[in-house]
């Protein structure tokens, strides 16, 4: 399959393609930091692009921060690239809370109260009345790593506003007795950013992200909150381990 038919394959323009795959030399280390890049002639046939189409891409790795554009020299890689941020998303309970210590959030948008029918992709219970919506973006120090939209009962809301407002919901919730937190359920997918996603957290248009939907719901499967979550997915990582020499799945029995 020839390069335009893959390119044919996506939304996204041209130059925000050929960026991903340069992208991904660099931060691969097939291109390391200071190496120059290949002349603009070589790229065009390796990639199978346009001169401007080329040089589009390259001005968007410039404003990255990810190379250097010197006249009569050439183009190089940043000799100091910023060091790569990665985020572990949580696979239990126990992990997700603690990785929301410490969190910083900040509001993107004005507050408002929606009814129970604007929550979209519940994966349970049962949204009833009114809830308030807070769009946040949060951050564990100064660079952000979550675009979040947020919907939490509105009663709720309204009688822990201020440490619902400055803290994480999860978090909260779960230690609220009057919440009657009984299920958490969290589905994660993968997907690109949208212009919204990717202004706030400082990635490209079109760069992977890592999207988790959470809904939070009580001992009556009434739903407390239900969140949507963006990570830049470049900087995300899944750890598990893995129990060796357990019950077989299919049998019952133990490995030998």
């Amino acid at each position: 399959m020839t390069n335009q038919q893959l390119y044919l394959r996506s939304r996204h323009p041209l130059f925000i393609q050929a960026a991903g795959r340069l992208r991904l030399k660099i931060e691969s280390g097939e291109w390391s930091a200071g190496s120059q890049l290949p002349a603009l002639a070589a790229l065009q046939g390796d990639l199978g692009l346009s001169r401007a189409t080329i040089r589009q891409a390259l001005e968007l790795l410039e404003e990255e921060g990810m190379i250097l554009r010197q006249r009569g020299r050439g183009t190089f890689v940043r000799p100091e690239l910023k060091k790569r941020r990665t985020h572990a998303l949580p696979v239990d309970w126990s992990t997700l809370l603690r990785g929301l210590e410490d969190l910083k959030p900040r509001l993107m948008a004005p507050i408002r109260t929606v009814p129970a029918a604007e929550l979209h992709h519940l994966l349970a219970g049962r949204a009833e009345g009114s809830f308030t919506w807070m769009r946040r973006v949060h951050s564990h120090t100064a660079e952000p790593y979550c675009l979040i939209d947020i919907h939490v009962a509105k009663e709720l809301f309204d009688a822990h506003r201020d440490a619902l407002l400055n803290g994480p919901v999860v978090l909260i919730l779960a230690e609220c007795p009057t919440a009657k937190l009984a299920r958490a359920l969290q589905r994660v997918t993968f997907s690109s950013a949208d212009d919204v996603t990717a202004n706030a957290l400082g990635v490209a248009l079109g760069a992977p992200v890592v999207e988790i939907l959470r809904t939070l719901i009580d001992d009556e499967e009434r739903v407390l909150a239900h969140t949507y979550a963006r990570y830049p997915g470049e900087f995300v990582r899944l750890d598990f381990e893995f129990k060796v020499g357990g019950p077989s799945a299919e049998s019952g029995e133990e490995t030998k």
